[in-house]
């Protein structure tokens, strides 16, 4: 079936980039070589729509797809598919709670922007910057509500999410979509909302069976995606949960192991 496939979706960070933000080598004469045999390549990330495409230098944003936010959002031929707005009352709660908890903070994530209220915290401006290119200071974030619709909430926490944020938030997981995304991350959404319900909706648009598609993902929010996957491949670097349920492994993100399995599987030359 790999010489039937039609469509490759892959996780950014942890996965096509390697720690330091960066594109593998190979990646430009790899979409290349995808092109020229009809295969469609999509970025999927919790990242901002607008920054993944900042990581796709001369030329090559405009020549892919996007699951941006955790799929809250989707682009398909360079225009918004869609937006997963979530309910103002269920954005309301979960600020009230992120403000509640000790060291975590709120980042709403808008179609147009993203928004947050702690001008003063380095450590998360710092990483805020990395995957946001859309990012505006605003005195309270719930204010921004009637003026974006809003996809998601991005809580950050430094370095401890899993055991702090997270942990503060599974009790909404009965109505809302809780996905810890990072050492710092941790992303709410809509229940219906997931890399892995992006994806099939990006495949039914495209006519295209889930059997002729690969995927590659590290982290728990790419659970989803990697079960929708006829193709599903985790990195070594993954998260120990992923790696129990995915049996095939695509070497490490800090030495392109998305392209060289790629090359590997279809048989490519870079």
């Amino acid at each position: 079936m790999l010489d039937q496939i039609r469509v490759i979706v892959s996780d950014f960070d942890g996965t096509l980039l390697d720690d330091e933000k960066r594109l593998p080598e190979g990646f430009p004469a790899l979409l290349d070589a995808l092109e020229q045999r009809n295969i469609r390549f999509i970025a999927a990330s919790g990242r901002q729509y607008y920054n993944i495409r900042a990581q796709l230098p001369d030329g090559m944003a405009d020549r892919v797809d996007y699951i941006a936010e955790n799929g809250a959002m989707t682009v398909r031929n360079n225009e918004i598919c869609w937006v997963d707005e979530m309910p103002a009352a269920d954005v309301t709660e979960i600020v009230q709670t992120i403000r509640q908890t000790e060291g975590a903070y709120p980042i709403l994530c808008g179609a147009q922007c993203a928004y947050f209220e702690n001008g003063d915290i380095e450590e998360m401006l710092f990483h805020a910057g990395l995957y946001y290119a859309r990012l505006k200071l605003v005195p309270d974030v719930l204010e921004v509500i009637s003026d974006d619709a809003i996809c998601k909430i991005a809580v950050f926490h430094n370095h401890d999410a899993e055991h702090v944020s997270y942990p503060a938030l599974l009790p909404y997981s009965d109505r809302m979509q809780v996905a810890l995304s990072g050492d710092c991350w941790v992303d709410v959404m809509n229940k219906s909302v997931s890399k892995g319900a992006a994806l099939q909706e990006l495949l039914r648009r495209m006519d295209i069976a889930p059997e002729h598609c690969m995927a590659f993902g590290d982290y728990l929010n790419d659970m989803e995606l990697l079960e929708v996957s006829g193709h599903p491949y985790v990195m070594e670097n993954a998260h120990p949960q992923l790696l129990e349920r995915f049996p095939n492994t695509s070497g490490h993100n800090n030495h392109g192991g998305v392209v060289t399995t790629i090359c590997r599987e279809l048989g490519i030359e870079v």
